[in-house]
């Protein structure tokens, strides 16, 4: 039968080799941890894929850089989840440590990519700067069809500059995008005057559109909607430079000529009365706001005096005197 001095020597042997086990762990996991990684370029990426694991992930590193013991990174989460990782890039800074990076990874540090959707523009040349940022960054990125759909009509989105990580991520701010310009209309639309002769947040977003295009200046947008209004209420043709643009070009910068405002297109408001059958370009909050609370005013007509303004005309006569002024003494 053991001898209780037997049995405490056991217990401090034990004891003992616990703590120098403990100690063996943790000297291992700190080195571990402590690892530099031995990036040359400070641009130096690490393209994590969803469904990776942290350690599959160190794994691969170690691999890549020649690091070693990184499984001993399994003590640090026995008494924790490991975390859940998400995909991504992520820039590995010169000098930086297994730990370091760990950390990135649990905060989810991605890489964030910049998509600019500019008021006045159209949906295609979105989808070209996007196409574009693929490529010049080299992401291993397939635009997806719910991407695509969405810079496939103009005006489904607000205009707004867009960040991204990978294509769910891009994915979900566009959708969410969709659903806030939507919810602005609807909310918007709540305090629309009773004199103005839109029918719905559809009607308003396509002569947002329109004032968008028309008002260089942000002042003038309350104006030059209530100059667009005040024809709708008559049946008079919009003749608003844009829709012609537009429907002969799908884009604008080109010269407008004869034979684009001649085109007898659904979108050239010279040819056709009421609105186009959509937007014709992004339009911002302020030219939304503007084409919904704004009413039929006296002013018919406006010609731009080329410095950004316009001149507004309640009538023909008078508006026959700025063109002659602004556009033909030139």
């Amino acid at each position: 039968m053991p001898s209780i001095g037997s049995k405490t020597i056991a217990k401090k042997s034990l004891l003992f080799f616990l703590v120098l086990g403990f100690l063996f762990i943790s000297t291992k996991l700190q080195f571990a941890l402590e690892q530099k990684i031995p990036v040359q370029d400070h641009n130096q990426t690490f393209i994590v894929e969803k469904g990776d694991s942290l350690y599959g992930i160190l794994s691969d590193i170690e691999a890549e850089y020649g690091l070693y013991s990184t499984w001993w990174v399994r003590f640090k989460y026995i008494f924790k989840d490991h975390p859940v990782i998400k995909a991504g890039r992520y820039n590995i800074p010169s000098n930086s440590s297994i730990s370091e990076l760990i950390k990135r990874f649990e905060e989810g540090d991605v890489q964030l990519f910049k998509l600019a959707v500019i008021e006045g523009t159209v949906a295609k040349k979105s989808l070209d700067n996007l196409e574009e940022l693929i490529n010049n960054q080299n992401l291993q990125i397939n635009i997806p069809k719910e991407v695509s759909d969405i810079f496939s009509r103009e005006g489904l989105i607000m205009p707004d500059t867009y960040f991204f990580s990978d294509e769910q991520d891009l994915i979900e701010v566009l959708a969410n995008s969709k659903s806030y310009l939507d919810e602005y209309l609807i909310k918007a639309w709540e305090s629309k005057p009773k004199d103005n002769p839109l029918n719905s947040p559809k009607e308003a977003l396509i002569l947002a559109s329109i004032i968008e295009r028309e008002a260089v200046l942000p002042s003038e947008q309350t104006t030059i909607a209530s100059v667009f209004l005040a024809r709708l209420n008559i049946n008079m043709k919009l003749q608003a430079d844009p829709t012609s643009s537009y429907g002969y070009y799908q884009d604008y910068g080109k010269k407008i000529g004869r034979a684009v405002l001649d085109d007898k297109n659904l979108y050239n408001t010279y040819q056709v009365k009421g609105l186009p059958p959509g937007p014709i370009c992004y339009p911002s909050k302020g030219a939304i706001d503007a084409a919904i609370m704004s009413s039929p005013g006296d002013y018919f007509y406006f010609v731009a005096r080329g410095d950004g303004s316009h001149v507004f005309s309640k009538t023909y006569q008078e508006h026959n005197k700025a063109v002659k002024k602004y556009i033909y003494s030139k």
